[in-house]
């Protein structure tokens, strides 16, 4: 072996780090890593604290009030269920995207879009929609966090709380779909829709003659312009059209349908039980009678008629989607708070009926508004046409 292998000894690794062959760097980066995930995940849980939910007063003298009523803050069990535990998924991934959609709430408040408990109250319906919308699609998922059907002793419940319970089971119902104000108070259900009615009805002038029209609530008809004792009752949302104009009032004709055995009841379609109007004065009525139909499913005659009179002029809406935007979000805001909401074809004409007859007194809905929504739901039910006509066959 030569001299100057022996005075020269293996090169060994250049250590970047004590006692490690890892780049100090990387360790360096793996810490920052670290600290910073850490640093993430415990400001994300921070905004999951209830105080960090009411810091803002629109919270705070509001909605934090409402829940310091419900069984989610006090109850015999002694389990308190925060803000965080209804509004915010449990596992990362579907917590990440809340936090994300939360942003634009903090943007509202920072731009003052809702700054204030009036901006609040104001948008409350909407805010409910969404959140109910967003808790609907997820299957209720928070609520399932401590609830669950799997592990529910109905024999300990109310029983028509278990009745309740199982129906909801079987027909696949999810929590929110019957528990919506289980903490908050709710929104004003009508407020939007009767804004809505508002704006059609106060609208000035008559509408021209030969326009098809139709009111709101219930219109009394007269035999003369003059007025005196009205002759019927138009239902709500029945369309007529007008015939010409004179004065205060506008005489109006419709055709109607009358049944078999029932004299002072109109109706809007053939075979169909929709109201178009009550006969008050039957000799004075200007009912013409026209030709009769056997309607097969029942053997029962129905006559086709024209009935005519003179109506107030004003209060008429002649813009079928003005109508049906009304109608649908009165369905949408009343009939969705119990139940998913039915679409108008799940149920026929005569079906409707004795649904809302079995729901009327759960919403906070007027007679008159009842019986627009009525005439709405069964002229687009699955045995009518599009043209609010009975289906052959059907």
């Amino acid at each position: 072996m030569s001299a100057q292998a022996k005075a020269d000894p293996p090169e060994r690794p250049r250590r970047w780090a004590v006692g490690s062959t890892i780049p100090l760097w990387t360790v360096f980066g793996i810490l920052l890593g670290v600290l910073g995930w850490g640093a993430f995940n415990t400001v994300l849980e921070a905004t999951n604290d209830l105080g960090f939910c009411i810091s803002c007063h629109e919270m705070r003298s509001t909605v934090y009030e409402e829940y310091k009523t419900s069984v989610h803050w006090a109850n015999a069990s002694g389990v308190r269920a925060v803000c965080a535990d209804c509004h915010v998924p449990k596992d990362w991934t579907h917590k990440l995207v809340r936090k994300v959609q939360a942003s634009g709430e903090l943007w509202a408040k920072l731009t003052g879009t809702i700054d204030t408990a009036e901006k609040f109250e104001a948008r409350r319906l909407d805010l409910a929609r969404h959140e109910w919308a967003r808790m609907r699609a997820s299957d209720s998922r928070e609520c399932r966090n401590c609830h669950a059907y799997e592990a529910m002793d109905f024999h300990k419940q109310r029983p028509k709380s278990a009745e309740a319970m199982r129906v909801a089971q079987a027909k696949g119902f999810t929590c929110i779909d019957c528990h919506k104000g289980i903490a908050h108070r709710l929104p004003d259900l009508t407020a939007r829709h009767r804004a809505m009615a508002r704006a059609m009805s106060e609208a000035p002038g008559a509408p021209p003659v030969g326009a098809t029209v139709a009111a709101l609530g219930a219109v009394e008809v007269f035999a003369a312009a003059a007025g005196g004792e009205p002759v019927a009752r138009l239902a709500p949302g029945m369309t007529v059209r007008v015939i010409e104009h004179g004065g205060e009032r506008m005489r109006v004709e419709a055709t109607v349908w009358q049944r078999e055995g029932t004299v002072r009841t109109l109706y809007a379609a053939f075979g169909r039980r929709i109201a178009a109007a009550t006969v008050v004065d039957a000799d004075r009525s200007g009912f013409e009678v026209g030709a009769a139909r056997l309607e097969p499913e029942r053997d029962e005659t129905w006559t086709e008629g024209r009935l005519g009179g003179w109506v107030a002029a004003t209060g008429w809406v002649a813009d079928e989607r003005r109508l049906t935007a009304y109608a649908a979000e009165m369905y949408e805001a009343n009939c969705s708070f119990c139940h998913a909401l039915p679409k108008p074809e799940a149920y026929d004409a005569e079906k409707w009926i004795s649904h809302m007859n079995a729901m009327r007194r759960m919403v906070p809905l007027e007679e008159s508004e009842i019986g627009f929504l009525l005439g709405h739901l069964q002229r687009r039910a699955k045995d009518m046409g599009a043209a609010g006509e009975r289906r052959a066959g059907g």
